[in-house]
């Protein structure tokens, strides 16, 4: 199988590439820096996409243009909205909404939701979540994400976030990402580890975490990888 693993930045690549190692080759292409991996007979194509929805929606394009890829696995930091998350701790997407759009002058929807959505959400696989959880010693609490292209930093924008949006964590890639497998018809699961609280200490938290390199994601990354394998077998 051949299996897509984006992430935004060199630092949360870094783990992955270190776990996996049997790295085969080391390319860009069109702006991405994509590893090829041999792994028990798969194939993964470790992409460091750059920061943001366009930057991740172009790699997934590529990753499935030139290199054929049968699923999108996402790892990266994230900042809380939901003060029960700890920080550290590893989350799984189900629902990313991509708060920035916004047509609702025009369509009369809710800001947020796009016109072929019954709601503000696109949806990750279901069944593949369940079953990546029911591979892990403890499973991973399933979150909703705000996504954009905006660093987010201050509690009263988190606040917004978490009440107007229903979300209980943010980023920068993942609503990019779920709208290109969607229109690839790829499979997407998306697991983070919460870098600041929902608090406005959001930078300071972020840049310890990436310092002292508390991915955590790459535990999990053989049983993540195994569930992934098996489901679309």
């Amino acid at each position: 199988m051949k299996i897509g693993i984006v992430t935004a930045m060199a630092e949360e690549t870094l783990p992955i590439y270190k776990k996996l190692g049997n790295v085969i080759k080391t390319e860009r292409v069109c702006g991405a820096e994509i590893s090829t991996i041999e792994l028990s007979g798969n194939t993964v194509y470790l992409a460091t996409s750059g920061v943001g929805e366009i930057n991740a929606a172009t790699t997934v394009q590529l990753l499935k243009d030139l290199y054929k890829v049968e699923a999108i696995l996402n790892f990266g930091f994230v900042g809380s909205l939901n003060n029960d998350i700890d920080l550290g701790e590893l989350v799984i997407a189900d629902r990313v909404c991509h708060y920035q759009y916004d047509v609702s002058v025009l369509d009369n929807i809710r800001v947020g939701q796009y016109s072929e959505n019954e709601d503000l959400y696109f949806y990750l696989e279901a069944e593949l979540i369940e079953r990546v959880n029911k591979a892990l010693a403890q499973p991973l609490r399933k979150v909703a994400v705000a996504s954009a292209d905006a660093f987010v930093a201050s509690t009263e924008k988190k606040k917004q976030l978490r009440e107007e949006f229903g979300c209980d964590i943010c980023e920068m890639e993942l609503a990019g990402l779920a709208i290109a497998c969607r229109r690839n018809e790829l499979p997407l699961l998306s697991v983070k580890v919460i870098s600041d609280k929902a608090d406005d200490g959001a930078f300071v938290c972020f840049e310890d975490i990436v310092n002292k390199g508390l991915s955590r994601y790459e535990e999990i990354l053989p049983a993540v990888l195994n569930a992934v394998t098996q489901t679309t077998k």
